[in-house]
């Protein structure tokens, strides 16, 4: 990997799985430093998708990864609106001066064709590391929250460091999302 380039992946993390630390050691091991997770939907209305917040979320991010950089980003009303927030955050960190060398230099990564096909459509440089190829786990965050919703094992879902914190986090949490 060229270490002129900048690697940006932008997922939920809701939570963070064994899937989502796969992929960040690729990125790790091709971009070096040059890479930031962002966080989307940080301004979600709690639900079942969205069921951990924004500091929950990059809590447990932080709890495996606590020196990668992570910034966040709401939902806006427009794809268009959503892009420029998004450049300038990247634009922000001194990575390049304008748009221009931003598109030149970003590389979005996805794990499949539906991830990147958003960046794609406006002319991004993309990534794909398929998940759904054999090589790499077949794990989603949806799997993981029926898992904590039915009580079974985190095993092979998420790494055990971070085991207990999402479920006693979500334990507390459920019993309010059942009265909704």
């Amino acid at each position: 990997m060229n270490n002129n380039q900048i690697g940006v992946y932008v997922w939920r993390l809701c939570p963070i799985h064994i899937w989502h630390e796969y992929l960040i050691n690729i990125m790790k091991d091709g971009y070096w430093d040059n890479f930031l997770q962002v966080l989307w939907s940080s301004n979600s209305q709690f639900s079942l998708r969205n069921f951990f917040n924004y500091g929950e979320r990059r809590g447990f991010y932080k709890m495996r990864f606590p020196d990668q950089k992570i910034v966040w980003l709401p939902d806006y009303g427009s794809d268009s609106e959503w892009l420029l927030a998004l450049d300038d955050i990247l634009i922000a960190f001194g990575w390049f001066e304008d748009r221009s060398e931003l598109m030149d230099k970003v590389t979005f990564i996805g794990w499949c064709d539906e991830d990147v096909d958003f960046f794609f459509r406006d002319w991004r440089k993309v990534d794909i590391i398929n998940r759904f190829d054999g090589t790499t786990p077949k794990i989603s965050a949806t799997e993981v929250r029926d898992a904590l919703i039915h009580n079974r094992s985190l095993n092979w879902l998420l790494h055990p460091q971070i085991h207990d914190t999402v479920r006693d986090l979500f334990q507390t949490k459920w019993e309010k999302f059942k009265k909704i």
